[in-house]
């Protein structure tokens, strides 16, 4: 979970159990019993959400590193080709063997 929701859950669940614990001195102030547990409802939502984005950011970091492997295989592999040209090859005839020479 991350920090700042860990932390919001946590002084969520004190300011609900502070709540709950004085309730009948609240109701004429406009907390109920209902929105209490709507606000839990929320909190417990939240959590859900927050864990589901915890699945898919990991999920996410494997794609990544991947994908990453492949792109440094490809890089690897482009610049053995164009060593190949540019050691062959007079640097006239690089662009016909799609090495452009940015020098």
């Amino acid at each position: 979970m991350s920090k700042i929701i860990d932390l919001q859950v946590e002084k969520s669940r004190t300011l609900l159990t502070g709540l709950r614990a004085h309730l009948d001195e609240l109701t004429d102030k406009g907390i109920s019993a209902a929105l209490l547990n709507g606000m839990e409802a929320d909190l417990k939502a939240l959590q859900k959400a927050n864990e589901e984005c915890d699945r898919m950011r990991e999920e996410l970091s494997m794609k990544v590193k991947a994908m990453a492997r492949v792109m440094q295989a490809v890089k690897d592999s482009f610049a053995e080709k164009k060593r190949i040209i540019k050691g062959y090859y007079a640097q006239e005839e690089w662009g016909k063997y799609g090495v452009m020479d940015k020098r």
